[in-house]
């Protein structure tokens, strides 16, 4: 197999739909998706588990700045994440490789490369190949083109709707997309370059995207697990300030405790940027926790939510006070 050009994935991240966080027994039978195979624990930090990945056949163009012909044949590997017994998350990936042979062969060959796009036509042999394949997945893809989004959003319904989570969340929450694609990054003045370089962008609410170039190409392999931690982190941020919005709004009948305690009790504890990010990439979260400061903006968020929860007992113990006087 030749060298990958790049790797295209797309993380879904939502609020498991369950009253009580999954302990590790529940979480193993909630990920056995495929019979026969193990599903991948972790205590600590954090308890994460991660389902075996299973293969998407698909034949499809890949979405290209240059719109140049772009014909993939193969698989998209797709797994489901636990974090903490509460996120779930479904994660999508494919590498793509240049063909090695111009005849289409029969899908018993693609179906053992599990998550390995081969691509075909001339921009295979355009050196710019990997820029253009990167800057098309993130910006330019269409119905017509490979959808990382429906692969993953159809194995998060599939784990959401299982009919052993009661359907009771603790907290409102909506789901949140990480787009994501890396490739390796050309050499300077002959030399491997000596970091990584990354680009993280909020898109719009719901969508988020990562461009990264790694300097060699066994980096890639811990670039998926990297955006799987950073778009949990991402979503908890994204929720939590959601939330603190919402209280804001003027309602009557409304109770700050109610709605935000929860966030307290089953979100907080799960902040931890980086417990499940392999080591090579660790960096990363340095720069994130520099600029744009993740953990800086997730502590002012908790401190708020605390004050608010804080605010709304002392007034609930003054109304008490006020009530059992008149009495």
């Amino acid at each position: 197999m030749s060298d990958p050009l790049v790797l295209l994935g797309e993380v879904r991240t939502a609020l498991l739909p369950n009253s009580g966080g999954l302990a590790a027994r529940e979480a193993q039978a909630l990920l056995s998706l495929l019979p026969g195979q193990r599903v991948l624990m972790r205590e600590r930090p954090l308890p994460l588990a991660v389902s075996p990945s299973s293969a998407i056949g698909v034949d499809c163009k890949l979405a290209t700045v240059s719109r140049s012909d772009s014909r993939a044949i193969g698989t998209v590997a797709a797994h489901a994440i636990l974090v903490g017994g509460r996120v779930i998350q479904s994660s999508a990936c494919s590498t793509v490789v240049r063909t090695a042979d111009k005849n289409r062969r029969p899908w018993s060959h693609y179906l053992k490369q599990v998550g390995t796009l081969e691509v075909w036509h001339r921009i295979a042999d355009d050196p710019s190949a990997a820029v253009d394949l990167t800057e098309g997945f993130l910006e330019g893809s269409s119905a017509t083109t490979l959808d990382l989004g429906s692969v993953s959003d159809r194995l998060l319904t599939r784990v959401r709707t299982d009919p052993r989570l009661d359907q009771q969340p603790p907290v409102r929450s909506s789901a949140t997309r990480l787009r994501w694609a890396a490739r390796v990054a050309p050499p300077v003045g002959g030399a491997v370059r000596g970091r990584t370089l990354f680009a993280f962008r909020l898109e719009d609410e719901n969508t988020r995207s990562v461009r990264i170039m790694v300097p060699t190409a066994r980096d890639l392999a811990g670039v998926q697990r990297f955006c799987e931690d950073l778009a949990t982190h991402d979503w908890l941020l994204s929720t939590l300030g959601a939330a603190l919005s919402e209280a804001e709004r003027p309602a009557p009948e409304r109770d700050p405790a109610v709605e935000l305690a929860p966030l307290l009790e089953h979100l907080v504890h799960l902040w931890m940027p980086g417990a499940h990010t392999p080591p090579r990439l660790r960096e990363l979260w340095t720069r994130l926790e520099s600029d744009p400061g993740f953990t800086r903006q997730w502590t002012a968020q908790v401190g708020h939510l605390r004050d608010r929860l804080a605010v709304a007992t002392l007034e609930a113990l003054r109304s008490s006070k006020i009530s059992t006087i008149q009495w």
